[in-house]
């Protein structure tokens, strides 16, 4: 049956399934023995009502709901949906906020609704054959279950090679539902509904700035508040930045309860600095972690222990560093990692999209505080930087490089990326335009889809307060104006952080951590050496048909005989994301 062939291609021996049958419907959901879930929280059915709900998630305004609805807000949150969902129909979804994949079936009305929460948190992927809809929120395994020995959609290999659309599956025949959207099936066929919108918000020019550093700082502290359990033990992630410790100092603070709360920080614990590079994040992570009551962890990561995770590349996405954090947290009691992730995109961008914002509304005494004259060659690179540029879609020269480089070991007609998502990073004329191009471009989406996979199959769950919808909403609302009170680079952030955060780390205005990217390098380095010996492998993998092989082994050759004559970087990057890529065919097809 179909239910079995999903169950099996996902199953692993910490996950308990546990199956759910009904008219019309066969299937089920896991459980793992980490988390403190039980099978009310992912199952509901109603006979009466003809309602059976099935959920990956959950939902964080349940209380607001109530008091709008004749309803309690201690229902679990299937049942909670149930209600919503027969009192409302499919726009129920329109008023939740959560994190969430949820199956919704009506037995005797021979229907059945998906529907995916707004930002994609949560993953969930589906396919249609004639009158059967199969659905999983682990997308890999239900690929698994089709791919019946079809090659691997070579765009889903290639994208860590290229820009590619992050949309794509290694089944061409499998979809993903996408964030704000919510699919209704009957034997009517197929239909796809969009049930958010944020292009249509429009900008608050009444806005002032204190007013939305209050409302900021109010939706801020609430997104965290309301993703807090009291059932789960939690730690969180904090790289030395102000996104990740804001969102760390403010959980630490609704778990106060917790003796312990961990910090989880990918940088290597013992590693001089290299050479004169500042700064050090690990003196900004242990000072985070001091003012506000945390243990720092860093990672302790090995070139042994490196090698396992890129050969693991069917389970971490190549999350490599992530995959250390998840070993270090399964030896502890916590469960629950809060993360800064999206930050960088929305309430905390430093886009330089806001410069032409400023031009095109005539905010010059803002623009030329934030882009003095002098020195003009200073001036002028910078506009062609945040406004040429981006308005005749160029790439800079370094960008541009870099492309050619990650993409070198490509045969010829794979080389070039995926058009849109070039535009949608790189070409961005105003800050509007900036954040939903960050929706659509499926970045954010992609690690948080790939991070619950490996977390839920290591009974790990992951909270990002800062992709929150009401801070994405507001955020376009905002002018760009009143980002530019000072000329920190990031400022809201910065004056969000107020208080909360060590003045070094609100101080510190880079994004670089020379400590982590120098440990990586070698790890990197040490790894691809030893994968070289099993290239000739990899040229048998008809999976990998769009590698130049010849290319490859013929700069191996050259490292071998005159390091120096290759760009080892490029070369090592590449080795091992191939290893990565290829150890993943391996896994998929069963081989």
């Amino acid at each position: 049956m179909v239910a079995n062939r999903i169950r099996k291609a996902i199953n692993t021996r910490a996950l308990l399934f546990n199956p759910v049958n009904s008219t019309g419907f066969t299937g089920g959901y896991f459980l793992h023995n980490r988390l403190p879930c039980s099978p009310a929280d992912l199952h509901y059915s109603d006979e009466g009502n003809d309602i059976l709900i099935l959920l990956s998630g959950y939902i964080y305004n349940k209380a607001e709901l109530s008091e709008l609805q004749d309803l309690t807000s201690a229902l679990p949150d299937p049942e909670f949906i149930a209600r919503l969902f027969i009192t409302e129909g499919p726009s129920f979804v329109k008023h939740l906020n959560g994190d969430f994949a949820i199956c919704i079936i009506r037995p005797k009305a021979k229907k059945a609704y998906l529907f995916r929460d707004h930002l994609g948190i949560r993953p969930l992927a589906y396919i249609c054959n004639s009158d059967v809809l199969s659905f999983s929120s682990d997308i890999t395994g239900l690929s698994k279950a089709y791919h019946e020995g079809q090659r691997i959609q070579s765009d889903y290999l290639m994208g860590y090679f290229k820009y590619i659309d992050y949309r794509k599956n290694p089944s061409k025949n499998v979809k993903k539902l996408l964030p704000g959207y919510y699919l209704e099936f009957s034997g009517s066929g197929m239909i796809i509904h969009k049930y958010w919108e944020p292009e249509k918000i429009r900008e608050s020019r009444r806005l002032s700035h204190d007013r939305m550093l209050t409302d900021l700082r109010s939706l801020l502290a609430d997104s965290v508040k309301i993703r807090c359990d009291s059932r789960f033990i939690a730690g969180a992630h904090v790289s030395g930045g102000i996104d990740s410790g804001i969102i760390a100092a403010l959980a630490r603070q609704e778990y106060s309860h917790q003796d312990d709360f961990d910090g989880y920080s990918w940088s290597p614990h013992y590693r001089a600095i290299p050479g004169d590079a500042k700064p050090d994040e690990r003196e900004l992570v242990i000072k985070t972690c001091e003012k506000v009551g945390m243990n720092a962890v860093f990672s302790d990561m090995n070139s042994a222990d490196f090698r396992i995770r890129v050969s693991s590349f069917y389970d971490n996405h190549g999350f490599f560093s992530e995959a250390g954090t998840v070993d270090q947290i399964l030896r502890t009691n916590t469960n629950l990692i809060f993360s800064g992730w999206g930050g960088d995109e929305f309430i905390s961008t430093g886009t330089s999209a806001i410069e032409p914002d400023l031009l095109r509304r005539l905010k010059l005494r803002i623009f030329f505080r934030r882009n003095r004259i002098v020195p003009l060659k200073r001036f002028i690179k910078r506009m062609l930087y945040c406004i040429v540029f981006p308005a005749l879609h160029i790439l800079d020269r370094g960008t541009a490089e870099s492309f050619r480089n990650d993409a070198r070991y490509l045969k010829k007609p794979f080389r070039q990326s995926e058009r849109s998502a070039i535009r949608d990073f790189h070409f961005n004329t105003s800050r509007r335009k900036f954040h939903l191009a960050m929706l659509r471009f499926y970045h954010l989406q992609e690690r948080c889809e790939s991070w619950f996979i490996m977390g839920y199959r290591n009974g790990i769950e992951y909270r990002y307060p800062l992709l929150d919808k009401r801070i994405i909403e507001y955020m376009l609302s905002v002018p760009s104006e009143l980002l530019c009170k000072t000329d920190h680079f990031r400022p809201v952030i910065r004056e969000l952080g107020e208080g909360i955060l060590p003045s070094e780390v609100l101080r510190n205005y880079s994004k670089n951590d020379p400590v982590y990217w120098s440990f990586m390098e070698d790890l990197f380095r040490e790894a691809a050496v030893s994968f070289m010996e099993e290239t000739d492998i990899w040229r048998d993998n008809t999976d990998l048909h769009f590698v130049d092989f010849d290319l490859l082994a013929n700069d191996i050759s050259r490292y071998r005989g005159h390091p120096d004559s290759v760009d080892i970087k490029v070369l090592s990057r590449a080795l091992v994301y191939l290893k990565a890529v290829h150890d993943f065919t391996v896994e998929y097809h069963g081989k």
